[in-house]
C-alpha cells in the first residue's frame, strides 16, 4: 500500500502535519487518497477564506458583512475532513452545494466586477479530485449548482449591494486575485490528475512487462504468442522429428539428504543455470526440469533441420561444463545423460499455472536412455546413432533391456569425429 500520509518527523509544524493526517490510518490505498485530497484542500479554502476575512476588514469595516460570510466559508471549509468521517454526502452538500451558495451571496454584497463568482468554476473540479469519478451524482449536481450560480452572478449581480465595494481599487485587486485563484486552483488539482495517471501508466506498464517476461519464461515465444492471440485456444502439435535429451545427477537424492535446504537449492541452481546458457547456445527448447533430471528439446516448437546434432552438442557440453564444476564439488559430480530422436506430441496443459510439455515415445525413449545409462556417459538409439555417425564417434554398448520397451541396441556418444 502506498503511503500517503504525511510524517510528523518533517518540518512541518506539529498541527499542521496532524491535520493533513485526519483520518489517514487503516483506510484502503483508495480511501486514503480521497481523505488526503480533501485534507489538503480544506486547508488550502480555509487558509484563502481567512485571508480575505483578513483583507476586507483591514481595507474597511463597512465591509464586514463580506467578512461574515467568508469567515462562514472558511469554518465549513477546516471542518470538512471530521464531517467526511461520519457521511461523505454532508461533506458534499456542505463544502459544496452551501459553500457555492455562499459565494453567489459574498458576489451580491460585492458585485460582479470583483470576480468572486469565478471560484464556482472550480467546485465540480475539486469534487472530481476528492470524491472521485464513481460519485457521478456529485460532480452533476455540484456542476449544476456552479452554472446556476455562475449564470445568477452575471446577469443579476453587476453592481455591489455594500457601497464600500464600490471602490476601483478594490474590485480590481479582488478580481485580479479571483483569477488567480482560479487559475491555481485548476491547474495544481489536474497536474496533480494527470501525474497520477501518468504514474498509473507506468506501474501498468512495468507490471505489463513483468507479466510478459514471465510468459515468455514459462513458454516457448511462439507458442506464448499463439496464447496471446487466443487465450481460450487448446495448443495442440503433432511434430515429425523431435531430439529429446535427459540428463540426471548421479547420487543426488543420498547428497540432498545430508545437505540443508539453501545448500541443495544452490547446489542445483548452480548446475542448471549452465545448463540453461548452453541450451540457448544451441537453440534448445528447455521442456522442464523433475527434481534433479533435466530435459530439453530440440525442433520444437518449430521444426529445425538437425535436431539431434544440435542435442548432441548439448550433450557434449553438458559433459564438459559438469567436469568444470565438479572440483567446486568436495564429493565430485557427474551426470547421466539420455538422447532420442522422433515423433512426438506437444502441447500447453494447465489453465492456472500453464505448462508447455511433451508426449510420445520417443520421449519415453529418452528419459529410458538416460535412466539405464552409466555416470559420466551419454547413451543413445541406433536411431540417434545413424544421424550422428558421419561426424561423431560411438562406442556400441550393445543390447539393452529397456523397462517398458523391451530389447534396444544402444551406443554411447564420444564425441566429434577428428
Amino acid at each position: 500500500m502506498v503511503n500517503t500520509e504525511v510524517s510528523t518527523d518533517t518540518r512541518l509544524p506539529r498541527w499542521l502535519a496532524w491535520y493533513l493526517n485526519i483520518d489517514l490510518a487503516g483506510k484502503e490505498k483508495r480511501e486514503r487518497r480521497h481523505q488526503f485530497a480533501l485534507n489538503i484542500v480544506a486547508l488550502g479554502a480555509f487558509c484563502s477564506a481567512s485571508f480575505y476575512v483578513l483583507v476586507y476588514l483591514l481595507y474597511d469595516l463597512r465591509l464586514w458583512p463580506t467578512a461574515f460570510g467568508t469567515a462562514i466559508n472558511s469554518i465549513i471549509f477546516v471542518s470538512l475532513p471530521f464531517i467526511y468521517r461520519r457521511s461523505a454526502t454532508w461533506t458534499f452538500f456542505w463544502g459544496a452545494i452551501f459553500a457555492s451558495l455562499n459565494i453567489v451571496f459574498l458576489t451580491y454584497l460585492m458585485g460582479s466586477a470583483t470576480g468572486i463568482f469565478l471560484l464556482l468554476l472550480i467546485v465540480p473540479a475539486v469534487v472530481l479530485l476528492i470524491f472521485g469519478p464513481s460519485r457521478r451524482d456529485f460532480l452533476v449536481i455540484s456542476s449544476l449548482t456552479s452554472l446556476a450560480g455562475t449564470v445568477f452572478c452575471v446577469w443579476f449581480t453587476s453592481e455591489p449591494a455594500l457601497s464600500a465595494a464600490s471602490d476601483a481599487l478594490l474590485q480590481k485587486g479582488l478580481m485580479t486575485t479571483s483569477v488567480l485563484s482560479v487559475l491555481l486552483l485548476v491547474v495544481i488539482p489536474s497536474y496533480l490528475g494527470f501525474l497520477r495517471a501518468e504514474v498509473a501508466e507506468d506501474a501498468l506498464e512495468a507490471e505489463h512487462a513483468r507479466s510478459e517476461a514471465l510468459l515468455y519464461n514459462l513458454l516457448p515465444e511462439d507458442i506464448a504468442a499463439r496464447l496471446k492471440v487466443e487465450p481460450d485456444q487448446t495448443i495442440a502439435d503433432s511434430l515429425p522429428k523431435v531430439a529429446i535429451l535427459f540428463a540426471d545427477i548421479v547420487d543426488f537424492t543420498p547428497r540432498a539428504a545430508s545437505l540443508p535446504p539453501e545448500e541443495v537449492v544452490g547446489f542445483l541452481n548452480k548446475i542448471f543455470r549452465a545448463f540453461d546458457e548452453l541450451a540457448e547456445k544451441h537453440g534448445l527448447e528447455k521442456i522442464k526440469t523433475i527434481g534433479d533430471a533435466y530435459m530439453v528439446a530440440a525442433g520444437m516448437p518449430n521444426p529445425c533441420g538437425d535436431p539431434v546434432h544440435r542435442v548432441a552438442e548439448m550433450a557434449l557440453d553438458m559433459q564438459s561444463a559438469v567436469e568444470a564444476m565438479a572440483p567446486d564439488f568436495p564429493e565430485g559430480l557427474q551426470v547421466r545423460i539420455g538422447l532420442h530422436a522422433g515423433p512426438a506430441v506437444a502441447g500447453v496443459i494447465g489453465n492456472r499455472k500453464l505448462f508447455y510439455d511433451v508426449w510420445g515415445e520417443t520421449v519415453n525413449t529418452a528419459s529410458r536412455m538416460e535412466s539405464h545409462g552409466e555416470p559420466g556417459r551419454i547413451q543413445v538409439t541406433t536411431a540417434a546413432k545413424e544421424e550422428l555417425e558421419d561426424t561423431y564417434e560411438f562406442e556400441q554398448r550393445g543390447t539393452v533391456e529397456v523397462k517398458g520397451i523391451g530389447a534396444l541396441e544402444t551406443w554411447w556418444l564420444d564425441g566429434a569425429k577428428a
